[in-house]
């Protein structure tokens, strides 16, 4: 009865440390305890859990006691939609109730239990059953009696998937990390996954700062704002010259990270030692950043098996012992060498490779270096059209090293936009320093294009003299054009959703009229304006960092309007239930949605975010609701909604 992943993880590892001395190995089938709100006790979800547990040698996947089937039927559903090995669900006999003499009542029948387990073997493919806490052998006949045709008849076409074989790295069918609490997809739609890069020593005077003070907790805000900017992803580096306990100090960070953030850990460090310690710490399943071939197979050699071992993903930087890869064609070279060690002999999955091409600074003008841009650009595309099922990352913002920071501003955002469209999957780029490709002056992209493009040679120059031209324009006292000058209040407004700016947004909406008229306002201008960030994020113009910008500006203005709204005491229309729904963490939608509804004369009881269907059928029910709303932003989760009204 596994309540902290961790401790699964370790007992997965001693196992394999047996199995390894008497040369002989066992299935395992590992399961994990869920409450009433379908997490694990220390808070992991089911899909972090089996994210985690798909990256390591077990054989069956499930659930066992805690609660009754009732419970388990959301998370059950996503085991057997998602997980790529056989799917076991061992509840209790229901929900335990105390007598008030110390013991505990299990209160589900035989009969129930035996349909309930029959519709998860039948309706969703579940391949072990049985029962934990409070089943008697009554319970058990009938849950035998239930399924014992199933055997005998054709299995549902996707309940079994083929088994790798014994002891090798498999993984599920959508590669994804996970952090203790939850787990993240490495294809993101709209792309890419962001890799926040401020929890590093090696490029952040901070956090070296926090690491030389033992300032922890100033690690972790640091950690917080990167996820509140939109990071997936937390790259975590702590190496310092003026320590030598990096494997101590890696430890501790990731130990609290797991226990502060809900975003996966990638592992950057040149030691693998200091790699081990941090898989050791790390609950979910982790990123290590980097292994290479500058020293031939020496790297790889020490570092895979500890990824195999700890069920890790791999950043693979295309360097060898002839040095960086500088051309496409030598970038496919080197990406190919590392793939035939890893996917080859290894046995590890093309899913758990993420290539990092190598990008340069352009602000040279070296000619060595002029083409090495779109040599990146076209890496990308040649290492995901020859090694497929694999994922490539960047690091964004070398391109533009050594530049003014409005100019590197708009190279690095021009630079993602071109990686992105040739397939790039990941970056690692700091939100606050890029901007839409479509919001960037026409003039100054076309300057960018130039530059990564080499389309000229005075390309540098030009794109140069124009921020400095800019600059000095500033520094002799003029200011910036304000982009909104001409505009309606309303349009102002609407601006200002979209854009992104925060500040000024409470009396932009009293000049637009909100003290007089708060529903018009909500109704014709912050509406309209959340929706056109909605179909820009739909049609892939905006990443979510943006469109979570968006939403805090949405939620200052909304905080302003609400002061001036008429709520009618005593008196509902309606009883609604919202709800994020499992799986989802985002509340952007299901935050207006409780706004507009409340200030509208309904009752709103808004259960939060990464909500099991049983629990909103439960206070729906409970309130007597004349109505449910479901939320989500992503794809992957909004498939969860048909569900829950079919349920």
């Amino acid at each position: 009865t596994a309540q902290d992943i961790l401790e699964v993880k370790a007992a997965i590892a001693g196992f394999e440390r047996l199995f390894a001395e008497i040369g002989h190995r066992v299935p395992i089938q590992a399961q994990v305890t869920l409450d009433t709100s379908g997490r694990m006790l220390l808070g992991t979800d089911i899909a972090s859990a089996m994210t985690t547990l798909e990256a390591l040698p077990v054989d069956v996947i499930g659930l066992n006691c805690s609660t009754g089937p009732e419970h388990m039927r959301e998370p059950i559903r996503f085991l057997a939609s998602n997980a790529s090995r056989p799917v076991s669900c061992i509840p209790n006999a229901g929900l335990p109730l105390n007598t008030g003499t110390g013991d505990a009542v299990y209160p589900l029948e035989p009969e129930p239990m035996a349909d309930m387990l029959g519709e998860f073997v039948e309706k969703f493919g579940v391949r072990i059953v049985g029962g934990c806490c409070g089943t008697r052998p009554e319970h058990l006949a009938a849950i035998v009696e239930r399924i014992g045709h199933v055997a005998a008849r054709a299995e549902p076409a996707d309940a079994v998937q083929p088994q790798p074989r014994p002891g090798a790295v498999r993984g599920s069918k959508v590669p994804r990390a996970s952090s203790a609490m939850r787990a993240t997809d490495f294809e993101q739609n709209p792309k890419p996954l962001l890799i926040g890069e401020r929890v590093n020593a090696q490029g952040s005077r901070k956090v070296k700062r926090l690491l030389l003070a033992d300032d922890y907790e100033g690690i972790a805000e640091v950690a917080r704002d990167q996820v509140e900017s939109g990071a997936h992803v937390l790259d975590v580096c702590v190496a310092v010259t003026e320590r030598a306990d990096e494997a101590e100090q890696m430890a501790k960070v990731v130990k609290l990270l797991s226990m502060t953030v809900e975003t996966p850990i990638m592992i950057d460090s040149t030691e693998p030692a200091v790699i081990q310690r941090a898989l050791e710490t790390i609950p979910g399943r982790a990123i290590i950043n980097s292994i290479n071939m500058e020293n031939g197979r020496e790297r790889i050699d020490r570092v895979v098996p500890l990824a195999k071992k700890h069920g890790a993903a791999l950043v693979a930087l295309t360097i060898d012992q002839v040095g960086m890869a500088k051309t496409r064609e030598r970038k496919l070279e080197v990406a190919r060498k590392i793939y035939d060690v890893v996917v080859g002999e290894y046995g590890l999955r093309p899913g758990d490779l993420i290539y990092d091409d190598l990008t340069f600074t352009l602000a040279t003008g070296d000619q060595e270096w002029v083409d090495s841009a779109v040599e990146t650009i076209e890496g990308i595309r040649l290492i995901k059209r020859e090694l497929p099922g694999v994922f490539t990352s960047l690091g964004v913002s070398n391109v533009s090293f050594g530049l003014a920071p409005e100019a590197r501003a708009v190279l690095n955002s021009v630079f993602l936009h071109h990686c992105v469209e040739a397939g790039l999957d990941m970056a690692i780029v700091n939100p606050a320093h890029v901007q839409p490709y479509a919001e960037i002056p026409a003039e100054e992209r076309a300057l960018a294009d130039d530059l990564v493009f080499n389309r000229r040679p005075d390309a540098l120059q030009r794109f140069i003299e124009h921020f400095e031209g800019g600059g000095k324009r500033e520094a002799a006292g003029s200011e910036k054009e304000d982009p909104t000058a001409g505009m309606t209040p309303d349009q102002r407004v609407h601006y200002m959703v979209v854009h992104r700016k925060k500040d000024g947004i409470e009396a932009a909406l009293d000049a637009a009229g909100v003290r007089e008229q708060p529903v018009r306002v909500l109704n014709d201008v912050l509406l309209p304006a959340m929706k056109e960030v909605g179909d820009k994020f739909g049609a892939g113009e905006l990443i979510l960092p943006f469109v979570l910008q968006s939403a805090e500006v949405m939620k200052k203005a909304v905080k302003h309007l609400e002061q001036f709204l008429e709520r009618a005491e005593g008196y509902t229309k309606g009883r609604v239930v919202l709800a994020t729904v499992y799986g989802d963490v985002h509340d952007i939608g299901k935050s207006l949605v409780n706004t507009i509804l409340s200030n509208n004369g309904y009752t709103v009881f808004d259960l939060g975010k990464q909500v099991p269907v049983n629990t909103i059928i439960d206070k729906a029910i409970e309130v007597n609701a004349d109505a449910i709303g479901l939320s989500a932003l992503l794809v992957s989760t909004s498939k969860q909604m048909p569900l829950c009204v079919q349920e």
